[in-house]
């Protein structure tokens, strides 16, 4: 809290002084330090006439700078001002130099707003008053939101990256996989995936039983059962050879998720999919980077399990006779989550704007997803209409509203300080 005072200037301004009675204005807090070390970096304070420019600390107590190890540590020697709320002790910075110190009071209201937010058991806890913003503010709030939440994404796609010495191919082919799980199956697709290099799959492409044989086996779903039906029995023969050829070990099959799901959405209707994309689909990254048009995309994603899985949800089990395509909903959800954050880092890593420029104008032409938190950010007054708005409304929940990160968060931000302005 007290943090978020200083960096947005809530304090009372008029007579601050330090504790030994000099004048201070804040010409500028400083950048928050998202490092180790002292708490603002670029601070300009003038104090009793003289302006100082380098860091700011802040604490509760005075005494926590040297209960923090401070007094020792060469890094806060550029600190210019000590910001706490109670004096107890002065405090000397590693070379016995005396560090200025100020006591900041503000509007009680605001620490009052704070509390009732950290306190609300609403949905989210700024949801009575989200009606006092102005549209336009939220609006680019969540432009703000969604970026942050492109570079979340990126930040997994960064990490597989470096993993694969910048394989874009593999690292979209892993990441793909985890698309086709969708939310509930993400994570054992991608292991899937990872268990299971591109260039393994590239070398039997062309044999179909094959390309889902390797699938299925290093997903772990040909461990289950001595015995299965003719198909499965051909795909157990077929792992067990290709198994042994490329060293290959499964992911737990206990992993999949099929509780409380669409038979459509079954982890071996996806993995089945999945695999006649990889079968039907060479040079992957090539054409999806080649081609930023929703139009041009979608083909690539026209996909149906056929033959035995017109009659299978899952192995060994047989079903009505019914088709199973990778729908258009599934294809917006593959673009939202797995295409363009690719479009976005692709651009960022090699300096092409019009990639990222692209990813946006790509959210802003799919449809807003349907979903409980988007339907739950409607009820509370902020509607999503299209995918840009709903994925910075689930980035919003996810990230902020749910761990309670109000001073961080824009919209928090803004309720507080309009409460707590002067």
């Amino acid at each position: 809290m007290l943090h978020f005072i200083w960096q947005h200037r809530l304090f009372r301004k008029e007579g601050l002084r330090t504790v030994d009675g000099e004048s201070v204005e804040v010409l500028t807090p400083g950048r928050p330090n998202e490092h180790d070390g002292p708490d603002f970096l670029g601070a300009q304070v003038r104090i009793g006439g003289v302006v100082w420019a380098g860091a700011v600390e802040v604490h509760l107590r005075s005494s926590d700078w040297y209960a923090h190890g401070h007094y020792e540590d060469p890094r806060y020697e550029a600190v210019v001002l000590h910001v706490v709320t109670e004096h107890d002790e002065e405090v000397r910075r590693s070379n016995g130099t005396v560090v200025p110190e100020v006591v900041l009071t503000w509007d009680e209201t605001l620490t009052g707003r704070f509390e009732a937010l950290m306190q609300s058991r609403s949905w989210v806890a700024c949801a009575g008053d989200l009606h006092r913003l102005d549209p336009f503010v939220v609006r680019h709030a969540l432009g703000r939101i969604l970026v942050e939440r492109l570079e979340y994404h990126a930040a997994r796609i960064l990490s597989d990256l470096e993993e694969t010495s910048r394989d874009w191919e593999e690292v979209l082919y892993r990441h793909l996989a985890r698309g086709f799980g969708l939310k509930a199956n993400a994570q054992p697709f991608y292991l899937t995936a990872r268990s299971l290099p591109l260039r393994y799959l590239a070398r039997h492409r062309d044999n179909l039983l094959q390309v889902e044989a390797l699938l299925f086996g290093q997903a772990g779903m040909l461990e289950e059962r001595i015995f299965g039906d003719e198909y499965y029995e051909r795909l157990k023969i077929e792992y067990r050879h290709l198994r042994k050829k490329f060293s290959l070990e499964p992911v737990a099959e206990h992993m999949w998720q099929r509780m409380r799901m669409r038979p459509s959405a079954f982890p071996a209707v996806r993995l089945a999919e999945f695999a006649r994309f990889v079968h039907r689909e060479e040079n992957i990254f090539s054409h999806i980077i080649a081609n930023p048009r929703l139009k041009e995309l979608e083909p690539l994603f026209h996909v149906t399990a056929d033959g035995y899985w017109e009659e299978h949800f899952d192995l060994n089990k047989p079903s009505k006779k019914q088709r199973k395509s990778f729908g258009k909903e599934a294809f917006y959800l593959v673009l939202i989550n797995i295409v363009i954050p690719f479009y976005f880092i692709y651009g960022r890593i090699n300096d092409l704007p019009a990639y990222r420029e692209r990813a946006l104008e790509m959210l802003e032409e799919l449809p807003a997803e349907r979903n409980a938190v988007v339907r739950r950010w409607a009820e509370a007054g902020i509607t999503a209409d299209n995918a840009f708005y709903s994925q910075a409304l689930i980035h919003l929940k996810n990230e902020y509203c749910n761990r309670r990160r109000c001073l961080e968060c824009p919209l928090g931000q803004r309720l507080l300080m309009r409460q707590g302005e002067m």
